[in-house]
């Protein structure tokens, strides 16, 4: 990429970063719409992220907008910070998972949502790669929720690290460790097929 292509690139990143904040700066005071631009922007990212914890889309799209409803009434107190507002979002949406397994006093489950292989695919190969997910979700399932919300995050949103602290409170070396530490018992327990 030349020279001119990269500030081209990067002044985009900073353009789109101002025009999200003035649009939470409008948002916080009182302007509907601009939070509706947030979220439009933001809406299919939370819905994603919380269908892949809870594994059931009418349950996803109803704690989707229990975010949204929450983020507005909490939006006030939003600050703007280094980190972007999605991970704020995602904080939100992460508390009311936590809260939806406690009331129903279950195993937090994830999302069977992987990539498809393509139509073109062997379907032997596409019986294989289905169960290959099959066993990678049910090995996450096993997993500490703060250790499936890191690699939710980190592998299927992809945030980076930093990112990823900004939205859980905890420093960057914290969630370099978690996830290592996730990444981990995963292989371990995928080693011995103890699910």
């Amino acid at each position: 990429m030349s020279d001119r292509a990269e500030r081209a690139w990067a002044g985009a990143g900073t353009r789109d970063a101002a025009e999200e904040a003035e649009r939470i700066t409008r948002a916080q005071a009182g302007d509907a719409e601009a939070f509706a631009e947030l979220y439009d922007q933001h809406l299919d990212r939370v819905f994603r992220h919380i269908l892949y914890r809870v594994g059931d889309r009418a349950e996803a799209e109803d704690l989707s907008q229990q975010v949204f409803v929450r983020a507005w009434q909490a939006l006030g107190r939003y600050r703007i910070t280094g980190s972007p507002f999605i991970a704020w979002l995602l904080t939100i949406a992460h508390n009311l998972v936590v809260d939806h397994f406690k009331a129903r006093r279950d195993v937090t489950p994830l999302d069977e949502q992987f990539d498809l292989p393509s139509r073109e695919a062997d379907p032997s190969e596409q019986v294989l790669d289905r169960l290959r997910s099959d066993e990678l979700r049910a090995a996450i399932l096993t997993l500490r929720p703060e250790y499936q919300q890191i690699v939710a995050m980190r592998f299927l949103e992809g945030f980076a690290p930093g990112e990823i602290a900004a939205a859980i409170g905890k420093t960057e070396g914290n969630v370099r460790v978690m996830q290592h530490r996730a990444l981990q018992e995963l292989r371990r327990r995928l080693d011995r097929g103890t699910l």
